[in-house]
């Protein structure tokens, strides 16, 4: 059988359309939650394929926090965007709902996109960190059935390799994406944030890793941005943080876009498994502005 190579692309220009017929000087009422699912392309993963790792789930965070997606291990993303562009406005632009809690960070990379088909990454507080890779790539092979939970084995462009494990008593399914059953391989290339699961001597924790990513217990998570409750419990995100690929700064008036992916290749022992990131819905603050 050829073996085929099988990269994610970046989505391309996928936009909404809209206009106001009514000479209304007013703008037309925008949402605040996700208005679109442009893409999801898990990484393989425990929860993938599960109820918290199809399309389904995806479409789930369309119109609020109505569910959880699982993104799979490093590279796994989504892309959504709501019914209006974001603005940058003065303070965090977004914000990104998660699972995380005290002691459970899986963080996720944040990139933003002024028309879907350029994107750049919003900085974050431990990009500088040791073990934070800007170019790493992520090799994941099929295994030999995907009928059912089987180890996924992987390498990457650093010599390193390993398994997601499989954790068949508790996530039976299969782990590998159904959108590529029929492929050898799948390839992921993205900027890779330090491990941050540890062993305190009686459990593992997830330590967060500070301001500027996505499922990450981080100082902002709890706050409340804009006087609006439902900006409790998700990490803000500011525009201005956007940078290049060489990590140069980059001005954006507007986002079209938001892509998220995992950010962590880290395997856990226990009934942990594989790090990865989950997104529960997103909230623009500058719907109607």
């Amino acid at each position: 059988m050829k073996n085929s190579v099988w990269i994610w692309a970046l989505p391309g220009l996928l936009g909404l359309a809209g206009c106001n017929k009514t000479n209304d000087p007013m703008p037309p009422e925008h949402s605040k939650w996700i208005a679109r699912i442009v893409s999801y392309t898990p990484a393989p993963g425990q929860f993938v394929n599960s109820e918290m790792g199809t399309r389904e789930a995806a479409e789930s965070l369309v119109g609020g926090k109505k569910g959880c997606l699982s993104l799979g291990g490093f590279g796994g993303a989504v892309v959504f965007e709501f019914d209006h562009e974001l603005k940058n406005i003065e303070g965090p632009d977004f914000v990104i709902f998660g699972n995380a809690f005290d002691g459970s960070s899986e963080p996720g990379v944040v990139e933003v996109s002024p028309d879907g088909e350029r994107w750049y990454r919003l900085r974050g507080a431990a990009d500088e960190a040791t073990g934070s890779v800007a170019d790493y790539e992520i090799t994941y092979f099929r295994p030999k059935q995907v009928a059912q939970a089987e180890e996924v084995a992987w390498t990457d462009n650093r010599g390193g390799s390993g398994t997601i494990e499989a954790l068949a008593t508790i996530h039976p399914q299969s782990y590998w994406p159904a959108a590529a059953q029929g492929e050898r391989t799948i390839v992921f290339r993205g900027f890779r944030l330090p491990d941050p699961a540890e062993w305190n001597g009686v459990k593992y924790v997830l330590r967060d890793l500070g301001e500027g990513y996505a499922d990450n217990w981080s100082p902002d998570y709890t706050t409340v941005v804009g006087g609006d409750p439902d900006t409790r419990y998700g990490n803000k995100f500011d525009i201005d943080r956007a940078v290049d690929e060489a990590g140069q700064r980059v001005e954006l008036r507007t986002v079209k876009q938001i892509r998220v992916y995992t950010a962590v290749n880290q395997q856990v022992g226990g009934t942990l498994g594989e790090v990865s990131t989950e997104i529960c819905g997103a909230l623009s603050l500058s719907a109607g502005r």
